[in-house]
């Protein structure tokens, strides 16, 4: 759907926000051919966390390529919803203290509205700000 849009944001100087998680901190991508032929038992929340870390490699990879258009990916913070309930179930405890999914919202909507200057094309952001998207540590091989 980005990609279709692309054209009309470029005629317009707009913006496109991606809406990522802070889930995708707990994997780096795997190389393509991994992560389109996986075997084994389906992991949800492996495929959940290779999703969202695919969506903040995209909008690095459409800042670069559509100069025109402020291209991001954004994180509403550990937000309860049914979903997050449903995924985590009593674990979610680690996750506190959770946003409403009103407050989750805010900066998402500021990143919509606010004045396209203020942006950083290719950025991360949480709470309007850009966050360190790539992590180095025994766990990670970025």
């Amino acid at each position: 759907l980005g990609s279709l849009a692309m054209p009309a944001l470029e005629a317009s100087r707009g913006r496109l926000v991606i809406v990522s998680s802070g889930g995708m901190y707990n994997t780096n991508f795997p190389k393509w051919e991994i992560a389109t032929s996986l075997k084994g038992k389906y992991n949800g929340n492996l495929v959940y966390a290779y999703a969202k870390r695919g969506q903040v490699l995209l909008a690095e990879q459409w800042a670069g390529r559509h100069p025109a258009v402020a291209v991001v990916a954004a994180h509403p913070g550990w937000t309860l919803t049914e979903a997050v309930d449903a995924a985590y179930g009593d674990g979610k405890k680690w996750l506190e203290p959770m946003r409403t999914p009103w407050q989750g919202a805010e900066g998402i909507a500021w990143l919509l509205a606010c004045p396209v200057e203020k942006i950083e094309s290719g950025a991360f952001y949480l709470d309007r700000k850009p966050q360190v998207k790539h992590m180095a540590g025994p766990f990670f091989t970025e």
